[in-house]
């Protein structure tokens, strides 16, 4: 298969993959990034905007916690601006 061919394998959705994050295959294996940017405070708190894997699972698996870790830093932003 192709590296295009593979590609296309992400876009159709063969991968099941969250839908913030933007997935190709890389030299080393598998790179996710997301697609949107992280605020100053998400970065300082642990989020990354990139995830690498070896394998599909593994990517899944990174980029589910990853988002889940910046649903909980939003949350914890808000209460921050809150007075």
């Amino acid at each position: 298969m192709s590296s295009s061919s593979e590609s296309n394998g992400f876009a159709a959705g063969l991968i099941p993959l969250m839908s913030d994050w933007c997935p190709e295959f890389s030299r080393d294996g598998l790179v996710a990034r997301r697609h949107a940017e992280l605020t100053p405070y998400q970065l300082l708190n642990g989020c990354i905007g990139e995830v690498q894997a070896r394998d599909e699972g593994e990517l899944w698996l990174l980029c589910d916690a990853q988002t889940r870790l910046l649903e909980r830093i939003a949350l914890a932003e808000l209460l921050r601006g809150r007075p």
